[in-house]
């Protein structure tokens, strides 16, 4: 066992100071096994998302030592004693410490795109609105390409993109719509190419490459 020192966001993400806690850590323990024991015995409101616990779900995204990483997939032991910074997603809806409310993410996606299929999360009918819950293929919704994504300017980014491109590969119906959804002001032509997005993708989605794709096939199109 060692000792790692935790500094963790506290109230909204533009006016977040921060708290220490020193926490236990054994060979296997996340970041998020650590939040969950400082909640559950010292800090009974500090709020974060989180669901699976193994990456399958993408809710307990943030910045963990300016890093956009899964809390559930970052071990302690990878990140030394600390002090380890946990920070929220940048370009969500803030909610308070950790947590953050992804809306602005689903928002940019583009509309009906095949690359959305029905969740399987074992969510029991449909959702109130009377639609049925759905997800991205390989794309676990995390938001952590949107966070990292330094572009300032309005842009639907890489994990929007890369849905209209996969929907431009499996569904050659919607070529003009995901071509037409690219070439907007929002679409590839806002990109800057730093590629961060396809390096902080823990399911190797490749938004960078993804947008490459369209933009050549806006090239050939003409």
């Amino acid at each position: 066992m060692s000792i790692v020192l935790l500094r963790v966001a506290r109230g909204l993400a533009q006016s977040a100071a921060y708290s220490d806690y020193e926490v236990e850590s054994s060979e296997a323990e996340t970041v998020l096994d650590a939040l969950e024991l400082i909640r559950g015995s010292r800090e009974s409101g500090l709020r974060y998302r989180h669901s699976c616990h193994h990456g399958s779900c993408g809710t307990c995204g943030a910045i963990i030592d300016g890093v956009e990483r899964l809390m559930c997939l970052t071990r302690l032991d990878e990140l030394g004693a600390g002090p380890v910074t946990i920070d929220p997603l940048r370009k969500m809806n803030a909610i308070g410490d950790i947590a953050a409310d992804p809306s602005p993410f689903f928002a940019e996606f583009p509309r009906g795109s095949g690359y959305l299929r029905s969740s399987g999360l074992g969510h029991d009918g449909p959702r109130d609105d009377g639609l049925p819950y759905e997800r991205m293929e390989n794309c676990i919704e995390c938001g952590l390409c949107v966070s990292v994504c330094p572009v300032a300017v309005p842009f639907s980014g890489p994990a929007a993109l890369a849905a209209a491109d996969r929907d431009r590969e499996e569904r050659p119906g919607r070529l003009d719509a995901s071509l037409a959804f690219a070439a907007t002001e929002r679409g590839v032509a806002a990109c800057e190419r730093h590629f961060l997005c396809s390096r902080v993708c823990p399911q190797a989605v490749y938004p960078g490459r993804r947008i490459e794709n369209l933009r050549r096939s806006l090239a050939r199109k003409g």
